[in-house]
């Protein structure tokens, strides 16, 4: 920490501190809005992989495709034992 203040302390002699906290801003607040916007594209893919799984589950629960036992035709003949 102390050093950071050297720094500061030297640019100011040097007549540079303007830009340098200027320079220092720009990292600060890309590396902020890269944070935020990470975050935010997690959570709206986290929310869309969540509704798509969950439709697929009603999907697979309303009844439609496949029967899962026996046959929907009535001739089909005898049933297999349960």
């Amino acid at each position: 920490m102390v050093w950071v203040l050297l720094l500061l302390l030297i640019a100011a002699v040097a007549g540079i501190l303007g830009a340098v906290i200027k320079v220092t801003l720009i990292i600060v607040v890309s590396l902020v809005l890269a944070v935020v916007l990470m975050v935010g594209g997690s959570f709206y893919y986290l929310r869309w992989r969540l509704r798509k799984l969950l439709r697929q589950g009603e999907r697979s629960q309303s009844g439609r495709g496949y029967p899962t036992r026996g046959t929907k035709r009535r001739d089909a003949g005898p049933e297999l034992p349960h």
